[in-house]
């Protein structure tokens, strides 16, 4: 009897272990959480550059990061969030890309050098 409690244990310990959840997030969590931290520090930038410059001066910032989808940062006329958005952007791991109708407007090289800036860590206007 004294032996089998060690046995017991053992086994017990084994058949538990198969139960246990993996260790780390699942790669399409971590790719989300990744991508929600790049829109992150650009939405920050973006919210400290862009809103005080004139020639921003039409447009608000709606960020979407807490959504199951892609999320996303919402370039939207000033005052009118529900209204359609101007530009979307968008970010992986460590870039952001844009797109919609400021893409074809003077303001396009300046968003895109922006955001490439800031998603990869820098800071400042």
């Amino acid at each position: 009897m004294k032996h089998i409690w060690p046995t017991l244990v053992l086994s017990s310990g084994l058949a538990l272990s198969g139960c246990a959840p993996a260790s780390g997030p699942a790669k399409g969590l971590s790719a989300h959480a990744a991508s929600v931290s790049t829109l992150q520090k650009v939405n920050s930038q973006a919210h400290a550059c862009w809103l005080k410059d004139p020639a921003f001066a039409d447009y608000g910032i709606v960020p979407e990061l807490d959504t199951t989808s892609t999320p996303r940062l919402l370039v939207v006329p000033r005052g009118k969030p529900q209204a359609l958005p101007k530009a979307v952007i968008v970010a992986s791991a460590d870039s952001a890309q844009f797109y919609g109708p400021l893409s074809a407007s003077p303001l396009a090289s300046r968003i895109n050098n922006d955001i490439a800036r800031w998603a990869s860590g820098t800071t400042g206007c």
